[in-house]
């Protein structure tokens, strides 16, 4: 197998500080990239990288929308009963616990997410 050589410019700083965390974790720069070349190879599109910053509005979005959930849960119970459609005895969740509510669509979203292919 022929071997090429690559050249990269990055800034000192972030060379350092990965340097650093690949030492640490035995992992060389060189197996770092051809583990990212095999791949984008392999599934033919590069990885969904986050920043900081977008990791935090993902979490912050996923908390909003969990605590929407918690904050609507039993309302269309509540306006069933109010308007005579059920009694107080009908269980519309059918078992199923508000935490197996939250878990449900939680699983759901980060399916979807992890669906998601990155636009380059």
């Amino acid at each position: 197998m022929t071997m090429t050589q690559m050249n990269v410019r990055i800034d000192d700083k972030l060379k350092d500080d990965v340097d650093t965390v690949l030492r640490e974790q035995g992992v060389s720069p060189s197996d770092v990239i051809r583990s990212l070349w095999r791949y984008i190879a392999d599934r033919r599109q590069v990885p969904r990288l986050e920043t900081t910053t977008e990791e935090q509005a993902r979490k912050q979005r996923r908390m909003r929308r969990l605590t929407m959930i918690d904050a609507s849960s039993g309302l269309i119970q509540e306006e069933l009963l109010r308007a005579g459609v059920i009694d107080e005895d009908t269980n519309l969740l059918a078992g199923q616990t508000r935490q197996d509510i939250h878990a449900d669509v939680y699983d759901q979203k980060l399916d979807d997410y992890l669906n998601m292919t990155r636009s380059v």
